[in-house]
């Protein structure tokens, strides 16, 4: 249950965004505008803010703000793996200058993270040793080891992977779906997905419940990911359900490792995250993947795309 009162904490302060373009940081700005009006935010995408840019950076502290929200990242995880060195621009370096941009201001450092610092080798918490598999990760582990270095009271949350913000989605869901209507206007009604497991995670519920963090004056590190777990396989079956396209379109399963092999990145079998430590707090505002899916889908964005 939400109650947008858990944030009054935050009115009233300076907030900035990075990344603001992307799915994660526009649903921050989004909820930020939504529940705490009084907050000045400033939601700076890649054209306003290149975090490569350490003048960039420090041209920011005039601005002085109080809370710095870093979503600046470079997410595609194939990309990354032929281009490490670029990546490592804007995932480490990028960090570096929005870490010590929020230090030299005496900001709150809020940095979203990811699942991929794992391997899949065991359920994970926030006492589970970090094994990235993929250059992406190790980057992003990298980062977030700089980030508490540069901002000790840092907020890292290492968060499951997510879907969300319509258009804006270039995840799975945000592929699978334009890719459903394809199918429908083509005539094709067979598609493979693999079955490798992972929590898919609504970025509306991943910034609320990132905000209440801020607002609760939470530190330290945090895993949050929705409740349960699926396959893509299952994750893909349940939106064709969902839109109505039961009898009309085939999910077949195939084996993890066979879709594996048209990645260059290697991902993890499978990573479930535990919300221990927002449990232990009574601040895990996570749904089941299920539910958030729903109220997701329900969206007059998705209705009117697949409209009788």
């Amino acid at each position: 249950m939400r109650d947008p009162d858990e944030l009054s904490g935050l009115q009233g302060a300076r907030v900035l965004i990075t990344g603001a373009g992307g799915m994660l940081g526009s649903a921050f700005a989004r909820h930020l505008a939504a529940h705490v009006p009084t907050a000045v935010v400033a939601a700076l995408d890649r054209s306003a803010f290149d975090v490569r840019h350490r003048e960039q950076a420090e041209a920011l502290r005039a601005w002085r703000p109080d809370i710095v929200i870093h979503c600046a990242v470079c997410s595609d995880v194939n990309w990354c793996e032929d281009h490490p060195d670029e990546a490592a621009q804007v995932q480490v370096l990028g960090s570096r200058h929005v870490a010590a941009l929020a230090r030299e201001c005496e900001a709150r450092f809020f940095f979203p993270q990811t699942f991929l610092v794992y391997d899949g080798s065991e359920t994970v918490d926030e006492t589970t040793p970090a094994r990235p598999l993929s250059v992406y990760g190790r980057l992003k582990l990298e980062a977030e080891q700089m980030a508490l270095q540069h901002a000790p009271d840092a907020l890292v949350v290492r968060m499951g992977g997510f879907f969300g913000e319509q258009a804006r989605d270039k995840n799975f869901v945000g592929k699978l779906i334009p890719h459903l209507a394809g199918m429908l206007c083509s005539g094709a009604d067979r598609m493979e997905i693999g079955d490798r497991v992972w929590q898919p995670t609504l970025t509306d519920d991943l910034a609320y419940n990132g905000l209440l963090l801020l607002a609760r004056g939470e530190t330290g590190r945090f895993c949050m990911a929705s409740h349960g777990q699926a396959s893509f396989f299952e994750l893909a079956s349940e939106i064709v359900r969902l839109l109505g396209l039961d009898g009309r379109i085939e999910i077949a399963r195939v084996a993890a490792e066979t879709m594996a092999r048209k990645e260059k990145a290697m991902r993890p079998a499978a990573v479930v995250m535990r919300n221990a430590a927002l449990q232990a707090r009574g601040l895990d505002r996570q749904r089941s993947w299920q539910d958030s899916l729903a109220s997701y889908l329900a969206q007059p964005y998705f209705t009117t795309m697949f409209a009788p």
